[in-house]
């Protein structure tokens, strides 16, 4: 927990906007114009940031500022946390991106998705090994194009400006086996 004097000089390099914003909502909430999760975090005592902020918070000490975000495949479930090392899917997507014979890069690190180059490889290897890491880097343009369409059609359901509550997004879009197989289905086209 922030002393006063941190919380003070906090609040002052808040602009009004943002400072409104954080009276506002008094839970993790989803910003729906840009589909990320925000509000306070009470396990870590922090503030939450989405990009359309004025001065997103940025946490000390983490690799990213974010305790969990929307999964990035059904958009019900919850994924992410404070590390490079966490995932991106919810329990539910990853247990069925693990069944696909060629699985999504769902881990953050491209360590968790298998993508890294062996020191001891042959020259050919190295490149191949090379070409996924950089396509990784790159990101999923499948993934990037489903964000596009599908947080849209779940989205569709609120006000266009509103920050939803986590819980009433998930009491309206629950999150599920079946609602991930779902989202898979649609995503890879089956």
């Amino acid at each position: 927990m922030a002393s006063p004097e941190t919380a003070e000089m906090t609040e002052k390099q808040l602009s009004a906007t943002d400072a409104a914003l954080r009276e506002r909502i008094t839970e993790l909430s989803v910003h729906i114009p840009c589909g990320r999760l925000r509000g306070p975090v009470q396990r870590r005592g922090r503030w939450q940031s989405c990009p359309d902020e004025d001065s997103p918070e940025r946490w000390e000490g983490c690799d990213v500022s974010s305790a969990c975000d929307l999964c990035i495949v059904c958009f019900r479930g919850t994924a992410g946390g404070i590390s490079r090392w966490a995932w991106l899917g919810c329990e539910n997507c990853r247990a069925i991106n693990a069944g696909l014979g060629k699985p999504l890069a769902l881990g953050r690190h491209s360590l968790m998705n298998g993508i890294g180059i062996r020191v001891n490889a042959s020259p050919e290897v190295v490149e191949q090994q090379t070409a996924r890491l950089m396509a990784f880097a790159k990101g999923d343009g499948r993934l990037r194009d489903w964000r596009q369409c599908e947080y849209r059609r779940l989205a569709a359901e609120f006000d266009p400006l509103a920050d939803i509550p986590l819980r009433i997004w998930q009491q309206q879009w629950p999150p599920s086996r079946a609602a991930s197989a779902d989202a898979f289905s649609r995503l890879l086209g089956h």
